[in-house]
């Protein structure tokens, strides 16, 4: 019996704003994002982006079971 997850995180790395931005606009056509967040980081390097997508799958229990 396969099981799958019903809430799904993603974790993406951008160089700058316009990338994270452009990620997050491409997450947006999937219909079960539920929430993202660009958070700003810096290091010794300069500064970077990291990009959270959470997906939530509203699917009752017993379809997502396959025997």
């Amino acid at each position: 019996m396969a099981k799958y997850d019903l809430n799904t995180k993603e974790q993406h790395f951008a160089t700058t704003r316009k990338e994270a931005e452009g990620i997050v606009e491409e997450a947006k056509e999937d219909k079960h994002l539920t929430s993202w967040k660009i958070s700003e980081k810096h290091n010794k390097y300069g500064e970077y982006f990291i990009v959270d997508l959470q997906f939530t799958f509203n699917t009752p229990k017993g379809l997502m079971e396959v025997e």
